[in-house]
């Protein structure tokens, strides 16, 4: 079989990489049940039943282990083994040996910092979605998965010791962060670019797809947007690692205010009240200094890139 059989195939390199992304997660979530039960014996399942519709707390460890090997499972390694059969070298394939230039890091830090008013902004707009009144059984009922996952959410970040705060950074933020940029940008935004000949396509599609798949229906918009921003970071900068990094500031964030928080004995719903999209004065600095920033991050790009095509040909 040669090394890059669906290479230059979208549509191909579309099905295999779904394909992957189905097994890994069935696999996985399963190898993962299998140490579950054999930690905390076969009661846990039902215990686990009993989180996910708030009856309990009992069994978080036992989803906090399946989420891990689910989320390995779906994303990390379906994206390593597709950049194989695409490429010899996975690691270019997916832009993770492309040099990091330093600046870049800071002002993608800086480009997640600032942004956050218009992100928090973007929350609050979703929140007021309405359906027309011949879909209101549907709207309880995305109002209903919305409240459910948001519950278990803050079950699952209202951690108040180092060890479980290191945990859920690697389940919530570490894992995430290079998972999810390996199969939504490395992989598919790649893909949907090819297929439509243009990047701007390939990021936005990516993006939506990305926002969907978490089955949020009020957080769409600033997940899409999140994504979107990913996607611009990696065409603009050339590596995955920026993306990466930014989606882990993003998801870090969450866990170490909730973990400070639930030390101070704070509820977890100060999470989605920060008050950013209320200050009219602050979300429109927000998008100035995110605006000049995304600007200065495209620019010092496109200078190392003028730079060096200059080395090479000096």
């Amino acid at each position: 079989m040669p090394d890059t059989f669906v290479r230059g195939r979208p549509v191909v390199s579309l099905i295999y990489l779904l394909l992957l992304a189905a097994s890994g997660a069935l696999i996985f979530t399963i190898i993962g049940y299998i140490i579950g039960i054999a930690i905390y014996g076969t009661g846990i399942i039902f215990q686990s039943v009993q989180v996910l519709s708030g009856e309990s707390q009992y069994g978080l460890g036992f989803l906090k282990l399946i989420q891990i090997f689910s989320t390995i499972g779906t994303f990390i390694i379906p994206a390593l083994f597709f950049a194989r059969l695409q490429e010899k070298r996975p690691a270019a394939y997916l832009q993770l040996s492309t040099p990091v230039n330093p600046f870049l890091v800071i002002l993608a830090i800086a480009i997640m910092l600032f942004s956050t008013p218009i992100l928090e902004w973007t929350v609050s707009l979703n929140k007021q979605m309405r359906l027309p009144d011949f879909m209101s059984g549907l709207e309880r009922w995305m109002r209903m998965q919305e409240d459910q996952l948001e519950r278990l959410t803050f079950m699952l970040l209202k951690v108040n010791d180092v060890p479980n705060l290191l945990l859920n950074l690697l389940m919530i933020a570490v894992l995430p962060a290079i998972g999810e940029e390996l199969i939504f940008r490395g992989c598919l935004q790649r893909i949907l670019t090819d297929w439509t000949k243009n990047y701007h396509w390939g990021i936005w599609l990516a993006a939506a797809i990305f926002s969907a798949i978490h089955m949020q229906f009020y957080g769409f918009l600033p997940r899409m947007l999140l994504g979107a921003l990913f996607g611009y970071l990696l065409v603009w900068s050339g590596s995955l690692w920026i993306p990466i990094l930014a989606h882990f500031i993003n998801n870090g964030a969450a866990v170490i205010f909730a973990y400070f928080y639930t030390r101070r004995g704070e509820s977890l719903e100060k999470l989605n009240e920060t008050g950013y999209d209320k200050n009219i004065f602050l979300l429109l600095f927000s998008v100035v200094i995110t605006a000049f920033l995304l600007q200065l991050f495209f620019n010092k790009r496109t200078m190392i890139n003028n730079n060096t095509d200059a080395a090479r040909l000096g």
